[in-house]
């Protein structure tokens, strides 16, 4: 979906970028790591400003509360930092992307996976996957082992247990 593709390397230069981003905000705006105890202790404040730990979402969003943002603008502040741009070009490029998307799935489509307890759950019965679980029981009707299963297929062993014993649905 994105313009751009990642490698792993982008994604670890996150961690650097935030920790660059929130020292730099925390410092220009005065407050120290004991002032923004509201959104995050100092010790994991500082282990946040040193690379060694990422924010959970919750966190990032209230870190990005206490610094005076909304969570976007830090957001595309920590990827600015990251790929070495303006903050403009990173929204410029989120917004095509987000008009790209809109063309295939809108709010309503979004809102209809929510419901009043959160995120409405995926009926357990049935897996994700229709096609993993149909080459899952091709190997087993073959008399493949769960263990041979799994490394024919590049899945977990995890994986090929959880379908080895599931039927395929019945066909709407």
């Amino acid at each position: 979906m994105a313009t751009s593709s990642l490698f792993p390397e982008d994604i670890a230069l996150l961690k650097p970028a935030l920790a660059a981003v929130i020292r730099s905000l925390r410092e220009s705006l005065g407050f120290t790591q004991e002032s923004l105890a509201c959104a995050a202790s100092r010790t994991y404040l500082s282990r946040i400003e040193n690379a060694e730990s990422s924010p959970t979402v919750e966190k990032f969003v209230e870190l990005s509360e206490a610094l005076g943002l909304s969570p976007v603008s830090l957001l595309a502040l920590v990827v600015s930092t990251r790929d070495d741009t303006t903050v403009e070009a990173v929204l410029a490029q989120a917004v095509e992307e987000l008009k790209v998307l809109e063309a295939r799935i809108s709010a309503e489509d979004i809102k209809t996976h929510l419901s009043a307890e959160g995120v409405s759950k995926r009926p357990a019965a049935r897996p994700g996957d229709i096609g993993k679980l149909r080459q899952v029981l091709e190997c087993k009707e073959a008399g493949l082992s769960k263990a041979e299963t799994a490394r024919r297929l590049v899945l977990t062993r995890s994986t090929v247990g959880f379908l080895w014993d599931r039927t395929l649905p019945a066909e709407d």
